[in-house]
């Protein structure tokens, strides 16, 4: 710090902050693949290059391509249970956020019919199974580079957004909002905070100096509001005005309770920030105050023709500007309504009524409790301290949209943990059988699979130990399927079966289980189907014994 109490130039600009150069992020691939093998394979064939994340079924894929990690391109099974992956494209293309993602389908189908409804749909482009890794790696990144140039085009026009919240630039992006004056009466959660004492407290500063501090603080306060969901109405010196329920909405009170959460979350940035302040020499002891109310607003687009600004007004704004003002430094004063649309989420206590210009009569406030952590006994919160291993979720503060966000990540997290391990302990044991490694083994091409599996040997080894382990009983699982008369689910495993089985490079059970599968969509009748199915078995079970025989480590 200077003498007159400033800080020292240049001290605001090591935070970095909003303006420091991000890390080049790899392009994000989501796998929906309901065949574990084949997708434990493409994610360990991705992940080197890209964040790969991986779902076993439709609708999980649906819930990660919504979740806050967009994928950059998906990779999409057409035969799964439940939800096939002509209707998880639908899904996708009828969603504004995910129905510009690029699909590339995953199919052993063949036919023409079937890859034209795939394109009429909206898919990018076809794979086929067994998949070829460069093929694969070529389409990716074709894909991949087509969509970055539409985005170019789209980050030019977002330039301008970052002069508008960015629900209110997407809905016109997307079409849903006209640039044209309209308003509408809405019930909307509005916050003020500003920092106590700002403007005399920095009055000696320089002004580039105030502008890096305020930059660095609006910064991180944006980033909270765009976490919450917010609508950032703008900056008026030090304040911020934020309002929840338009153009999105959660409903009403689930708008209020992630307002006053995400001011609970800005006094807890605050409080770091001021610690982070005092180690560069700045000793002002800033402290933001928030004000909260609901009600019903104007809001909309106000203005003329040649200057408009989408904002909202009302009695219900000015009790929230006025609650602000009379909030002590560090506190958030919420109205009595919205009290009653957050108790029981929120642990609030009654402060003596404020009398506020512009109001005839005394309002009723509420100061609400800043957040604290759960302990690891509390039996509300899973929690879990282990060695590179942290968990700490509190479901109860969660909504139902980040609910499935966070059980979306989870699976993420959980398929590549699965696949490091079994690549690792694969590494493992091929360091010793890189010796004994098979010169034949009956029913395989052994060249065809280790091509498939892109000349890995411990990733090859892998997939054949998790065919020999998880496929003994496939015969069997299609035979009860048969008995009990539901031929989709016998047609799936068998596809399933295929589709594995021409991954590692199987030279006959292909052609069995094709066979097969066809008769089943067909509805060839029963003595038919039990004749292929006794044949596939047979093959099958061929290939096991030859597999134990001649897999370094089988045996044991």
């Amino acid at each position: 710090m200077d003498q007159a109490g400033r800080p020292e130039a240049g001290a605001l600009r090591q935070t970095g902050g909003a303006d420091a150069p991000a890390l080049p992020q790899r392009p994000r691939i989501l796998v929906v693949e309901d065949t574990d093998d084949i997708r434990y394979l493409l994610v360990a064939l991705l992940q080197d290059s890209y964040e790969v994340m991986a779902a076993a079924a439709g609708e999980a894929g649906l819930q990660m391509a919504r979740s806050a990690k967009r994928p950059d391109l998906i990779l999409l099974d057409v035969m799964m249970p439940d939800m096939d992956g002509y209707e998880v494209l639908a899904e996708l293309g009828r969603d504004p956020r995910t129905a510009d993602i690029p699909v590339i389908f995953l199919t052993a189908l063949g036919s023409v019919d079937e890859e034209r409804r795939g394109l009429d749909l909206g898919a990018t482009d076809y794979v086929a199974k067994p998949i070829s890794p460069p093929i694969l790696l070529a389409r990716l990144k074709l894909h991949l580079e087509r969509s970055a140039n539409a985005r170019r085009l789209k980050d030019l026009s977002e330039q301008l957004s970052r002069y508008l919240a960015p629900q209110v630039y997407q809905s016109l992006f997307d079409g849903s909002r006209q640039a044209e004056i309209r308003t509408q009466r809405k019930k909307l959660t509005v916050f003020f905070s500003d920092i106590k004492n700002f403007t005399e407290s920095t009055a000696q500063w320089q002004p580039e100096e105030v502008t890096l501090l305020l930059n660095s603080y609006f910064a991180e306060m944006s980033q909270i509001a765009a976490e919450y969901g917010a609508t950032l109405d703008k900056f008026i010196g030090d304040a911020i005005v934020i309002f929840f329920g338009d153009p999105h909405t959660l409903g009403v009170r689930q708008d209020a309770v992630q307002c006053v959460r995400m001011a609970m979350a800005m006094q807890k940035r605050m409080g770091e920030l001021q610690v982070h302040w005092r180690e560069m020499g700045i000793n002002k002891a800033f402290e933001i105050r928030i004000g909260i109310n609901s009600g019903f607003c104007d809001v909309g687009n106000f203005g003329s023709k040649l200057r408009m600004e989408y904002t909202i007004i009302g009695r219900e704004v000015n009790l929230a500007a006025r609650l602000e003002q009379a909030a002590e430094p560090g506190e958030i004063l919420i109205s009595s309504e919205t009290f009653a649309l957050v108790q029981g989420e929120i642990r609030a206590d009654a402060r003596d009524p404020v009398l506020a210009k512009g109001f005839a009569h005394p309002i009723p406030v509420y100061v609400v409790h800043p957040g604290h952590a759960a302990s690891a006994g509390d039996p509300e919160v899973i929690f879990c301290d282990a060695p590179g291993l942290h968990l700490d979720i509190h479901p109860a503060r969660l909504t139902v949209t980040q609910k499935a966000q966070v059980a979306a990540e989870l699976r993420k997290a959980l398929a590549r943990l699965e696949a490091t391990g079994v690549a690792d302990q694969a590494a493992g044991r091929s360091d010793a059988a890189e010796g004994a490694w098979p010169a034949f083994i009956s029913g395989l091409d052994l060249a065809l699979g280790l091509h498939r599996a892109m000349g890995m040997k411990p990733l090859y080894l892998s997939m054949l130990g998790r065919f020999l382990e998880g496929r003994r009983d496939t015969p069997e699982r299609i035979r009860e399927a048969l008995d009990a008369g539901d031929l989709k689910a016998a047609e799936l495993l068998v596809h399933s079966l295929r589709g594995v089985a021409g991954q590692i490079g199987a030279t006959q059970v292909p052609d069995h289980a094709q066979a097969l599968e066809l008769a089943i969509h067909a509805g060839r009748p029963r003595a038919v189907l039990d004749g292929l199915l006794g044949s596939l078995e047979a093959c099958l079970g061929e290939l096991m014994a030859a597999l134990e025989a001649g897999l370094p480590g089988a045996a044991s």
